[in-house]
């Protein structure tokens, strides 16, 4: 492990155009659920149907009962030690990109300031039949504190018009946000040095953006488990990522 934790240290001190791609994998050490790993929330507590959009339009009262939960460890979660080690590589001077698949808010809490959130984010929600957007961290806080209880109480959030509120994050069957993902692409593509962290690499697209490096740029994987992209990289680490992150921290 030394040797793999110094091999990333070197890295990441001759890189200067670093894109990270992170998923559910960096946010499990602050408390919060990832989906496929054997304690995931697809073999522990839900399926993926769950989080299909056809799925919610049908049943939203059974999606936010299962998600009410997984809201709640949302909202408690602080920034861990490798959401604080991406956003000082960030202020050492490094371009730093994360394109990320979580819906936390987590690196934008930790410092980060360039982050395209691939899945959408929790801070809003849109009426499904009139369109308006309700903000969770807006100006009006009353407004916002009585959504969030709903969100971890399980029950379905509804608009003034009384459509169902749905959180602006991505289902299964929708389309990734198009500026996020093609800011994304080029940073990827513009990356001397492409990181993948937490994820497991099989939901695309956001799996194919490491693919889209080029060809001198490096390649590190930091995974619990292994991806189906570890032939492919120069460094593969199965470690927990904030003690790699940490341990590997340049100044």
């Amino acid at each position: 492990m030394s040797y793999q934790i110094s091999t990333l240290k070197n890295l990441l001190v001759g890189a200067r155009h670093i894109a990270v791609l992170t998923g559910a994998g960096i946010s499990t050490e602050s408390g919060i659920p990832d989906f496929r790993s054997p304690n995931g929330l697809y073999r522990t507590v839900t399926s993926e149907e769950v989080f299909n959009i056809s799925f919610f339009n049908r049943y939203p009262e059974r999606f936010y009962q299962t998600f009410g939960p997984v809201y709640r460890s949302i909202v408690d979660a602080r920034p861990n030690a490798g959401h604080l080690a991406l956003a000082a590589l960030e202020n050492s001077g490094r371009e730093v990109t994360i394109a990320t698949q979580n819906i936390d808010n987590l690196h934008q809490k930790a410092g980060s300031r360039t982050v395209y959130e691939l899945h959408g984010s929790l801070r809003t929600l849109t009426c499904r039949d009139c369109g308006r957007l309700y903000q969770l961290d807006g100006k009006e806080a009353e407004a916002a504190r009585e959504l969030t209880d709903l969100l971890a109480a399980g029950k379905v959030p509804r608009c003034a018009c009384g459509g169902v509120l749905k959180p602006d994050i991505v289902f299964f069957g929708e389309g990734l946000p198009e500026f996020a993902l093609g800011a994304s692409v080029f940073a990827f593509e513009s990356a001397d040095l492409v990181l993948a962290l937490g994820t497991s690499l099989g939901v695309y697209p956001a799996a194919e953006l490491p693919n889209r490096r080029d060809r001198s740029a490096r390649f590190v994987i930091i995974n619990a488990e292994p991806t189906p992209q570890d032939d492919n990289a120069d460094l593969v680490i199965h470690a927990p990522l904030g003690k790699v992150l940490s341990e590997a921290a340049i100044s």
